[in-house]
């Protein structure tokens, strides 16, 4: 039998970055691949928001609901246990101001989840700081933010120029400062990533961002090739789930529509001399 897995933490985390070792997460939004994410050992699942986006067909992530991101944390927390498991903040969960970040932080907190996903600006620092108070762990989103796709106008990789990448380090550092436990790079620059990598306090896991980083970062609909939307350039998938589901609901459908299916032999039956005794109970028709 294999032995249960401690639970990973924060303090497990870093030990583990001190033996040289890498982190290896990603974003997860379902049952069964929270699942899965636990039978390979995943030290760290992300309930972010590309699963109202890939499996809800959200068009942008600011008309996610939170309500929407608790069903999904719900449904990782089903299937994992001993991964880090934080989840997404979305929209204006975490910037209207400090206690109604604190609140919908620590409602996500009491779900279950070890900590929280947010996309900072440098007029939100002071929410993460006060969610950080209140003892809740903070993975800090920066590069690419989806989020804040309608403000910056595109999803163009970031960091690419001194001047974005040092207006980067500017956010990051603050944030750093405001108790964030963790940096996630999404589609930075590789020079950007792994100056961060080589020089900041805390670790730093990278989504698209390179290899110079503490931890690799995916995410499972792109992982596995299924997603309503198409994988972002560079991100690699490693499966076609896509193309195996459609391979199966078109033989299906072919196969219903040619009475192909059901097959008799996949039927069921009633048993011996019931047929019989049901005709004389309802009558004739």
């Amino acid at each position: 039998m294999k032995a249960q897995r401690k639970k990973v933490t924060i303090k497990t985390l870093g030990e583990k970055i001190a033996r040289g070792e890498k982190i290896i997460g990603m974003e997860c939004h379902d049952t069964p691949s929270a699942m899965m994410g636990e039978e390979l050992g995943m030290d760290l699942l992300c309930v972010g928001s590309p699963g109202p986006m890939a499996l809800f067909g959200h068009k942008s992530m600011n008309t996610v609901e939170f309500q929407e991101q608790l069903y999904f944390l719900e449904a990782v927390l089903r299937g994992a246990s001993t991964p880090f498991i934080c989840c997404n903040m979305p929209n204006t969960t975490a910037c209207v101001s400090k206690a109604d970040a604190v609140r919908n932080a620590s409602e996500i907190q009491r779900r279950g989840a070890d900590g929280v996903h947010i996309e900072p600006h440098h007029k939100t620092v002071k929410m993460v700081e006060a969610i950080v108070a209140a003892g809740i762990p903070v993975v800090g989103h920066f590069g690419v933010q989806g989020e804040r796709w309608s403000q910056v106008g595109s999803y163009l990789p970031r960091g690419r120029t001194a001047k974005d990448a040092a207006d980067i380090v500017k956010l990051i550092k603050s944030c750093i400062d405001a108790g964030i436990s963790t940096v996630l790079l999404e589609h930075a620059s590789e020079e950007l990533t792994k100056w961060c990598y080589e020089n900041l306090s805390v670790p730093v896991a990278s989504l698209g961002s390179g290899p110079h980083a503490h931890g690799i970062f995916h995410v499972s609909s792109d992982i596995i090739g299924c997603s309503v939307f198409p994988t972002p350039p560079k991100r690699i998938p490693f499966g076609n789930v896509w193309q195996n589901m459609m391979d199966a609901y078109t033989a299906y459908y072919r196969a219903a529509q040619s009475g192909a299916y059901p097959r008799a032999e996949e039927s069921h039956h009633m048993h011996d001399g019931e047929f019989e005794k049901f005709l004389d109970l309802v009558g004739k028709p």
